[in-house]
Parts: structure tokens; sequence; C-alpha cells
């Protein structure tokens, strides 16, 4: 049945060319200085998502048999397919523009960490959900992403045309459909900036954030029309191409099985009229069907081989309507082929209102000389940092043309992001279950201040916050504060020997510097109130040290955080320096405690070895500067000699988590947690870890390293081996790890349990 439509369509296209061309014929004869007029031609492409990947395999073939296009138009993904071959831009170049691209950040809105501010990063990473703060309180984001990452590719795609501004000006004359969020309207974008254009033609409703267009709210132009071939035919063709790789709705509940199904089934309702029409007026139709949908985005070169072998399909009567038409003594002008460009001359930055007394420091991330060409790629790397402040809502720009050479770039941002509340869970062999609360206020006062606060609740609570105005590499200035009761077990070779408390009420304030938010440096001042007490009483003496004696401390600290992720990172590296000197405030512990100065250093690095290795090795190392000490006995809580730094102050080792209360307790694997304590410590981690199964991970670890309170001598340091294996699943709560270890000190084995990010 489908083949005799086809030949219908075929005979039918035949006769209206015959049609156009006797009358055009027949004047030739009456006067030969006539030329014969060929019919113009129309290509439609409509929307389909990831499926209008395939258009790119059916423009190889239209080229290939020499079709004149005349007029083209889209919606949703067509509207991006046709925006860059009217652009310019050869079938193989959209090739290459499609594989070079990220998809699953482009689709996800994922921005890259590096990109993160600082203290953003300190606070994140670790939570299930976070509900934005507008208002005077909580709501719903407008959609699941903000569309970003798909602004910055638009505005670099289209920037060969920055100057256009009337689309028929453009090397194919161009529409694109979008959608009135207010009033449900179909709207016909044919001017303004193409860029903003083909973002608010594929705005999916829900997923991304809705277009401001020429003062309209706009979505996706496939909600009401995705095949705009009536639009296309106002154009002033004559002959309509169709392409369509919509699905059409669904007649089984079982064909539904995902939301992005249900939304575009919802969506097909208000489109079936359009779609009906649309064929109507085509004149010669390609359906390219598929298995994938339309979320597939990264299946992108089996979408556009289908799309190759479909059109592939058409070819002889492809060549023959584009030998009939080229026949007619008009043939289509030869196009200018563009390549993405790597500069432009702007001649100024403008802002729109942002809402902030501190606007000054943004506009300082684009300080230029007026008409400079600028980089395309410094000024993506500059809105990325400026979005990475999270400051804002709906960040964006577009070039603004001021002459046929030169642009002004217009920055704006939806709103001044006031904050969010988030939420966590996690269960560890260490520290029990616990779920985390955070209120996160950004923008307070119109400054660009932020005050975060997490909220442990469990069995070893915590409450920890900070206040920071981080004004970049100029100083800023930051409060910090830390309320934590931490209980674990003491340990010697394995066996459970006693319980320790520690209960810790911290206050700093320090001065941040910040590099493009990839180094952070603090230096300032943290008063302590500790206390630590044993919970069966194996040493008499320590229990005159259960009440709380009051410290302080200097400390310097420099860290550097490029990781891709915090889990599961495959590249990158974390670095941390610290130096602090401490000093007790009070004399009641001044026979056991002293002063004392503190260097660290922790290095993580990440690196691929493949599509699935990844190899991570860690260094960590710590001095501790203090007076002369008597000699030591082993190293435990129970039998410390006198004269030490604060205990919360010491180096531990033992256990396995990537964030614990005390900066000094260092994961050491095979070894339960904190079984080691001392002053001077050093430790290599190498650790492999192999993606065996989408979110599925195994690894293989060991540590070997030392921790002592004397290094006088060093044939008497006791070198530790720690080793072990992991088994892990990237769950939507956080990774759910099995880890099974032992060590040289005890050769029993180790069963350690987490789920959920760790905080």
């Amino acid at each position: 049945m489908e083949n005799r439509l086809m030949l219908i369509r075929k005979v039918l296209l035949i006769s209206l060319v015959a049609f156009i061309l006797i009358p055009q014929v027949f004047a030739t004869v009456q006067n030969n200085s006539t030329k014969l007029k060929r019919p113009k031609v129309g290509l439609v492409m409509s929307g389909g998502g990831a499926k209008g990947f395939a258009y790119v395999g059916l423009l190889k073939v239209l080229e290939e048999v020499n079709m004149p296009i005349d007029y083209i138009g889209g919606a949703s993904m067509g509207a991006i397919t046709a925006a860059l071959y009217s652009v310019g831009y050869s079938p193989e170049t959209i090739m290459e523009i499609i594989r070079a691209q990220d998809w699953n950040s482009f689709i996800s809105d994922v921005q890259h960490r590096r990109y993160i501010a600082y203290e953003e990063k300190l606070f994140n990473d670790k939570y299930i959900f976070s509900l934005p703060l507008e208002g005077e309180g909580i709501s719903l984001s407008r959609s699941i992403n903000s569309s970003f990452n798909i602004d910055l590719i638009l505005n670099k795609l289209f920037a060969p045309a920055a100057n256009v501004t009337d689309f028929n000006d453009l090397a194919i004359p161009f529409l694109c459909i979008g959608t009135d969020l207010l009033t449900g309207e179909a709207v016909v974008l044919t001017k303004g900036n193409l860029a903003r254009a083909v973002r608010a033609s594929m705005a999916i409703p829900g997923y991304f954030s809705p277009t401001k267009y020429d003062g309209r709210y706009l979505i996706d132009g496939g909600v009401v029309n995705n095949y705009p071939a009536e639009q296309v035919k106002a154009m002033g063709a004559d002959i309509i191409i169709g392409a369509d790789v919509q699905s059409g709705l669904k007649s089984s509940i079982d064909e539904i099985n995902s939301i992005t199904g249900i939304l575009d089934q919802v969506i097909s309702f208000n489109r079936v009229d359009a779609n009906i029409k649309g064929l109507e007026l085509t004149d010669y139709y390609v359906k390219i069907g598929m298995p994938y949908g339309m979320m597939d985005f990264d299946k992108y070169d089996s979408i556009m081989a289908i799309g190759e072998r479909i059109a592939r399909e058409h070819y002889p009567s492809l060549k023959a309507l584009a030998d009939s038409l080229n026949g007619l003594g008009d043939p289509a002008p030869v196009r200018k082929r563009v390549q993405p460009i790597e500069s432009l001359t702007v001649n100024k930055f403008e802002w729109a209102d942002m809402k902030l007394k501190s606007s000054e420091k943004y506009q300082a991330y684009f300080s230029y000389g007026d008409n400079k060409e600028i980089a395309l790629s410094e000024l993506e790397n500059k809105m990325l940092l400026l979005n990475g402040t999270r400051n804002f809502d709906d960040l964006r720009y577009e070039f603004i043309p001021v002459d046929e050479d030169t642009l002004n770039v217009k920055i704006e941002a939806g709103n001044a992001n006031k904050g969010s509340i988030a939420a966590g869970i996690n269960y560890n062999s260490v520290y029990g279950g616990s779920v985390l609360l955070n209120l996160s206020l950004r923008n307070i006062r119109g400054t660009n201040a932020k005050l975060f606060t997490d909220v442990v609740l469990g069995q070893n609570p915590r409450i920890k916050s900070m206040f920071i105005i981080n004004n970049g590499f100029k100083p800023g200035f930051g409060l910090e504060a830390d309320l934590y009761a931490l209980s674990f077990p003491e340990y010697e070779k394995g066996d459970k020997v006693n319980k320790w408390d520690f209960d810790m009420l911290s206050f700093a304030a320090f001065m941040p510097l910040t590099i493009k938010n990839n180094y952070l440096i603090r230096t300032g001042f943290q008063y302590e109130l500790f206390r630590f007490k044993q919970d069966v009483v194996v040493d008499p003496e320590y229990e005159a040290y259960n009440k709380f004696a009051d410290y302080g401390n200097l400390f310097f600290t420099f860290q550097h955080d490029s990781r891709n992720k915090v889990d599961y990172a495959t590249k990158g590296q974390f670095v941390q320096f610290q130096i602090k000197h401490v000093f007790p405030f009070s004399d009641q512990w001044s026979d056991v405690m002293s002063n004392g100065t503190i260097l660290s250093m922790q290095y993580n690095w990440y690196l691929s070895l493949g599509e699935k290795l990844v190899y991570k090795p860690q260094l960590f190392a710590g001095y501790t500067f203090t007076e002369k000490n008597d000699p030591y006995f082993e190293p435990s809580l129970s039998n410390i000699s006198r004269r030490v730094p604060a205990v919360q102050h010491m180096f531990g080792f033992g256990g396995i988590g990537s964030n614990n209360y005390v900066p000094g307790h260092v994961s050491f694997t095979g070894f339960n947690y904190l079984e080691r304590m001392g002053m001077f410590a050093g430790k290599v981690t190498t650790d492999f870890e192999y993606n065996i199964y989408p979110k599925i991970y195994a690894s293989l670890m060991a540590d070997v390293g030392f921790l002592e309170n004397d290094v006088s001598d060093f044939s008497n340091v006791k070198v530790l081996v720690g080793y072990g294996a992991k088994l892990s699943y990237n769950s939507f709560i956080g990774p759910v790890d099995f880890i099974l270890s032992s060590s040289n000190i005890d050769t029993s084995i180790n069963m350690f349990v987490n789920v959920g990010f760790w905080f």
C-alpha cells in the first residue's frame, strides 16, 4: 500500500513539473528571448530530537543528485539541521560538528567542574536533589535544564551568520517554528538572532527553559507544528520535499516506556492537524523510520547512517527530479561554503540589568577594549566561568550586529539566583547512617556574598557553615563555623580496644583568593573548643582531659581541583597544601599539649588509560614541628606521650572515605578508621578503576606508607601496607560501594560498605 502511495506521489510530481514546464516551453516558442523559469524547491524537516541527525544523510544525497534547494525550514531538531545548511555548512561539515560535541553535557546541561566557583565545589556533589529559592519560599524549576550549554554551542555554530538579522538573506532563505508559551500560538521565526531563533524552536517544554524572543516566551515549535510545510510553501516554494523522522502517535502503552516517550505522545496530540496539512502540501516525502528515540543523542553515527541509507533508496527518483529541474535553464546558484569561525571583532559588551550591586565584578570578566578581535573559545571560557559562580539563572549572550564586520556582545541573566535547599543520604561502616540537609544562599543583599550550611543528622551529628565573599584574585572575606560530635572505636592490630568521642566547636575568619575557579588560597585564624574522652577508662590519666579546652591556629591553605567529577572521576587533579600553627589557650592541658606547626600535602591524579580504565594515584605527606618529645610507644590514643599538638591536629590513618570530619584523618586501605595516629605521615596509593558495565565499576587498590610519632631513626619506622578490591554502583543517591581489604598489620579480611554520597 505504501509503495502504491509513493508511486502515485512520484507520478503526480512529474505531472506537476510537466504542468509548469509546458506553458513555459510554449512561451519560449512564441518568444525565444524568454528564459525558462525553474520551479522553486522548498525543503522541510520535522522535529524529532536526536532522530533529526538523520537529515544530514539526506542532505548528503540531495547534494549528490544536485538538487536545487531554494527555501528551507524546520521545527525543533529539524530547525538546527536546516539552519546549519542554510548558513552554508556542507553535510560533511555538519557531520563533523555533530561528532565533535559532548552530547551528554549538551543535553543534560552539565557544566565541567573546572568552571564551577571553588566555594560551590566545597558544598556540592553530595545532594540527591536541590530546589531553588524564589521570592519568599521554595519553588520548582521551570525546566530540568537551563540550556546554558545549548546557547553556547548555537552561538558558536551560527557565528558565521551573526550579522544576518533577516533569514531570507542567508545562503538559503530559512524559517523555523516556535510556540508561544502563554497563548499556544505557532510563531514563524524569519527575523532576528538566528542562534536564538533555533534555540527557541528546540526548547522541549519542561526539559529546556523557555526562550525570550522578541518580547515573547517561546518553547519547542514542534508542540503545535512539527512539520512546517505550509510556511515553507508560503515563502515561494512550488515544490515541497519533506523529510520526516516523527514516530507518530503510539497505539499501545507498551510502546511508551520512558518519560520522554510520554512527553512526545502528549505533544503529538497537538500537532496532528499541522502534520496532516503539511503532508497534503508535500510533493516528495521521505519518511525516515528508525529504532532510536528522541533522546538517543549518543547514537549520532548510527542515526546519520540510517538517514543516508533511506535517502539512497530514493536516489533514482531524486536524481530524476533534480535533472528535470536543472534542465529548465535556471539552476540553483553556487553557494559559498562556510566553516566554524575562530574569532570575531567585538565593538563592546552590553550588560542587561542583572539586579546586582556588584555588577562591576562581572564586567571585569570581559575587560576588553573596543573593536577588538576576540577568540570565540575565549569568550566561551569567560561565559563558563561567569556561569560557574552560580549567581545567575538563565545566563546567556547573543551577538548584536553593528555593521557588516563588527558586533556587540549582549549579556543577560534571567534573575539573580537566591539559592537553594538540598538533601542527601548516606550510610557507611564508619559514620553509620546520616541525612544531610543543606541551605545555600546566594547574592545576599544584592552582592556576590554567599552562605552555605550543611546539617548532618545521624549517629555523628554535624553543622558546618561558610559565609564567603569571593572577589576572584582580589582579596575577599570569609567566615566558617563547624560543630560536630564524632564517636569512633580504637583498634590495635585489628582488635577493638576502646571507644573515643571527639566534640568540636570551631570558628574561623579567613581571606580567600581564587584563580579561574580552579585554585583557592585561604589564610586566616581559627578558634577551637575541643574535648576528647574514652568510653572505657583504660588510662585514668586521660580522664582529666574530658573537659573542653580552647585552642587557636593560624593557617594557610592552597587547593586546586580540576576533577571532572568527585566520584568516578576520569581526568583532572586534586591538590591541597596546608600549613598551620596550633597553640592552646587553656593551660589545663599544658602538661600534655603544646604549640606545634603542622604541614600536610595531598595530591590526587586521575588519568584515563582507555575508554573504561582509569588510573588514580594518590600521595599524602604530613610533618609536625613541636617541642622535644619523650620516647613514644606504639602510637594510639591510649598511650600518647607528653608534649604533642592537640589530638585533633594529629594525623590518622584508616578507613575508606573521601571526606572526613577531621582534616588530618586520611583513608588507608586495609585499616580500620583511625587505627593508626601520629605526627609524621607518608602514603602512596595505587588505584585502578574499571567500568565493567554502565554504572558498575570494579577497583583494585593498594596503599603503602608510614605513620609515626618519631622519625629520628628511620630503621624503627614501620611500613604499613594495605590492599583491597571494590565493587561500586553509580546510583542516583550516590555511589554504592562494597569493599574487601586487608593489611600487613591485620591479615584478616575487613569489609566496608558505603551507600550514597560521602559527606
